[in-house]
């Protein structure tokens, strides 16, 4: 698995914002193994990461790294020792989780192949894999690499959906430095598309060709540089926002290292004819003195700057392999290398609950019930929006949704949608009484927030007007018309019988699962049977019961009344002595 040298040439610019501080430590992943440096480059020293698994063997080659923004201790590193495996440490590089793909296999045509979410809760790479049919895709992992989960990108004239159903390919990616939940992509050569939520949904920006351009506006608008070289390689930004460095063959001079100091309007040659038009740069992000490059040509030829780019000294990265007797050893060629340098950023607040601010999920009034849905609403609750669609791993629903999580009597619950004023999930199975409930985020924990758990909490989800959900045994709704513009539906009919759609009726029996979704072939009936009028009017009820594939979700099956004129009527559901809101009306129309 080589990597080619090309860094995003056209999509690097996008958005830099960092601070003046040190740089340090700075690790490079080199033929032999991957080393660590704290000295800016001075010396190295090879990190010991053992190979305990047959799928791994031989000396380590780390084709990529990348590290947590929030936290520079927490690196990440795709290796290849015979087998291929993803690499985490949370302490600097001096342990190491190793977890080896299997039916996958890293890399892409581009070189930006691993990166973290700003949040630090989620990791992208590109990888091809039997299901994409060999072509490179976008994956993100939202448990450090334990499993990934397919991100298709959208299909486009040139990667249509008949021969391209797992979306157009991807040849490069990036995550934006500042912004958790934006990502940017690159399909077909010139599909350049962004997603604001993880990946679940895209936006084609511009199509783009092999010049460089840059965006301060997060990719609304692009401008074209007019960089003197005819085979840009790569490009970095310098720890001041206007400082661009860039690699690359220059007419009469050869290979080169650019920089530019207005932002990639004019730019200056350095060092002519010493690397190869091969090469990569890398500009420290808080060190405007840093600057690493290196002649991806020739082995050992990795050199560094401490100069702004004034100058240049050859870094001496050991020779390999480790333990070779001298005269036997080798230059290393460096495949990745990465400064550890935490995000540039004031941490986010903390979070809020409001006053009366865990409540029904469906009534939306104060108090929850064990094993069903819950609303929170609060400020700095989040830094983004997203849904548990693609975080959903083995059946098991996330307790941690982009570094959001929440604790109810102590237990973690199941994290359906975050927003920054409101968060839905399905309530673990706690007991009843006063309990507490805190918010964590990125910006920390919440205060605690005292809630009443009750065994029942009946309330039906609603439509426009007040009206509940309500189904037909085959599924159509039975709701009053006009109630969707476009749509013609009809409201349920005397003698009818509907589906209700609820939370909060409490136990069943069996006891369904927790944390997943309701099993299929079993029913998971209330232990108590409901009651339900419609305008005071008792309506047969021939069950109550969850509905399977969902979480916390029940149906109750009813007939209505022969006796319910055409009309819009209150209807009330009772269990365990809790009646549901009385502010939700049926329509019945004959």
């Amino acid at each position: 698995m080589k990597r080619r040298a090309v860094l995003f040439p056209a999509l690097c610019l996008l958005v830099s914002a960092c601070s003046l501080r040190a740089a340090d430590p700075v690790y490079v992943g080199a033929s032999y193994g991957l080393y660590k440096s704290t000295d800016a480059g001075a010396t190295w020293n090879m990190l010991n990461i053992p190979l305990n698994s047959t799928f791994l063997k031989g000396s380590l080659l780390p084709h990529w790294l990348t590290m947590d923004p929030q936290n520079p201790s927490k690196i990440y590193m795709i290796g290849e020792a015979e087998g291929t495996a993803f690499f985490a440490s949370a302490d600097a590089g001096a342990t190491w989780t190793i977890m080896p793909f299997i039916g996958m296999q890293p890399g892409g045509p581009g070189g930006a192949n691993l990166s973290v979410d700003f949040a630090g809760q989620t990791i992208y790479i590109s990888a091809s894999s039997t299901t994409t049919g060999g072509n490179f895709a976008l994956y993100k992992s939202t448990n450090t690499g334990a499993s990934w989960t397919l991100i298709p990108l959208p299909n486009n004239q040139d990667a249509p959906l008949s021969q391209y159903p797992f979306g157009a390919p991807v040849e490069s990616f990036f995550v934006d430095p500042t912004v958790s939940g934006t990502v940017y992509g690159l399909s077909n050569g010139y599909h350049f598309v962004k997603s604001t939520d993880f990946g679940s949904t895209w936006t084609e920006i511009v199509q783009i060709n092999d010049d460089l351009f840059k965006s301060t506006d997060g990719a609304v608008t692009f401008t074209k540089l007019n960089i003197p070289s005819n085979s840009v390689t790569s490009v970095s930004v310098g720890a001041v926002s206007t400082t661009v460095y860039a690699t690359g063959g220059v007419a009469g001079l050869g290979g080169t290292v650019l920089k530019s100091t207005d932002g990639g309007d004019t730019w200056t040659a350095l060092q002519n004819g010493l690397f190869s038009e091969s090469g990569v740069v890398w500009a420290d992000p808080a060190d405007a003195s840093m600057v690493y490059v290196n002649d991806s040509t020739f082995t050992g030829s990795f050199y560094v700057s401490t100069d702004g780019g004034a100058t240049f000294n050859k870094s001496e990265i050991p020779q390999g392999p480790p333990g070779c007797v001298p005269g036997n050893c080798q230059g290393q060629e460096i495949y990745a290398l990465l400064i550890a340098v935490p995000a540039a950023t004031t941490p986010p607040p903390p979070p809020s609950i409001f006053d009366n601010g865990v409540v029904n999920g469906a009534s939306f009034q104060p108090g929850i019930v064990p094993n069903s849905w819950v609303s929170i609403g609060g400020t700095n609750l989040a830094s983004s929006t997203d849904n548990w669609a693609n975080a959903i791993v083995d059946g098991n629903f996330p307790i941690t949704l982009d570094g959001v999580s929440v604790m109810i009597g102590g237990k973690p619950a199941y994290i359906n949608f975050i927003s920054p004023g409101q968060i839905n999930l399905v309530a673990p199975d706690v007991g009843f009484g006063s309990l507490p409930v805190t918010v964590t985020s990125p910006g920390g924990t919440s205060p605690t927030f005292m809630v009443s758990s009750n065994q029942y909490g009946p309330a039906f989800f609603q439509w426009p007007d007040n009206q509940p959900i309500a189904t037909r045994l085959n599924y159509t709704d039975a709701v009053k018309n006009g109630t969707f513009p476009g749509v013609s539906t009809v409201p349920a009919k005397p003698g009818e019988t509907i589906v209700l759609w609820g939370t909060g009726f409490g136990p069943t029996n069996p006891i369904a699962p927790p944390g997943a979704p309701v099993p299929g072939g079993k029913t998971y009936s209330t232990t108590t049977l409901p009651k339900v009028t419609i305008d005071k009017v008792p309506a047969t009820v021939y069950g109550a019961a969850l509905a399977a594939g969902f979480a916390g979700l029940y149906q109750v099956a009813i007939q209505v009344p022969d006796s319910i004129p055409d009309g819009d009527w209150p209807i009330l559901a009772t269990i365990g002595g809790v009646e549901s809101p009385s502010s939700v009306v049926l329509t019945v129309h004959q």
